[in-house]
């Protein structure tokens, strides 16, 4: 394994990377997570060594990802597998959690297991920590969550993260209903018909609407009262 070079890495990713610093990236190496994987660290990005191209970013997949969660290195550290790649996630601020606690106790009642920013695994190369997820599985100590009856990612900030990266993954990964709560338009996205290229459907439903309930045992959402 190489040591971080010292030239900048360029990237056709519009996604906000995660970029390791040497620290981190000296733990991983150390408790063996990387074995296997002849990369380099090159301006905090994972690259493959055999690759032509130098920014040729290393695609991981979720055993590996969860591998190196296991080893602490990235405890505290806002990132989320996607595609691959490790991605930064938005900090939150007040109105994020004040419509994820709404969102929360709108979503209890439901027979159905909630989780509340939790990773869902999705095979092979996406772990996303999605702001609420419904699922009929109960958790194990074995593995995360892997399948989810609707998934709700609240966005102040994160609007293109949520809507080109996310909204395809987990189309791709079945889940059946994926809400986009967009804060500052006050508005919910609403997208159903998932498939091997994204959401066939989508539907917004603004204030004075009703969003029809995704799950049994959980009532009609009022737009108004959720983001006012």
């Amino acid at each position: 394994m190489a040591t971080q070079a010292a030239h900048h890495i360029h990237t056709d990713s519009s996604l906000p990377l995660y970029r390791l610093d040497a620290g981190i990236y000296a733990r991983l190496v150390e408790a063996g997570a990387l074995d296997g994987m002849d990369v380099e660290l090159v301006d905090g990005l994972l690259i493959d060594k055999r690759r032509d191209q130098l920014d040729s970013i290393h695609r991981l997949d979720t055993d590996t990802y969860n591998r190196m969660v296991a080893t602490g290195a990235l405890e505290d550290e806002p990132v989320e597998l996607l595609e691959g790649l490790l991605v930064e996630m938005s900090p939150q601020g007040s109105r994020h959690a004040v419509v994820i606690m709404r969102l929360t106790r709108h979503f209890a009642p439901a027979p159905a297991w909630l989780a509340v920013q939790l990773p869902l695994e999705i095979r092979s190369r996406s772990e996303p920590e999605p702001d609420l997820v419904l699922t009929e599985s109960e958790p194990t100590a074995q593995h995360h969550i892997r399948d989810a009856l609707l998934a709700v990612e609240v966005a102040v900030t994160s609007h293109k993260k949520d809507r080109e990266a996310k909204a395809p993954v987990y189309a791709r990964a079945g889940v059946p209903t994926y809400w986009l709560v967009d804060v500052p338009a006050k508005t919910v996205e609403v997208r159903t018909e998932p498939g091997p290229d994204g959401y066939g459907r989508c539907d917004v439903y603004g204030a004075g609407t009703m969003v029809p309930s995704p799950a049994e045992g959980v009532a009609d959402l009022d737009v108004a009262a959720l983001l006012s």
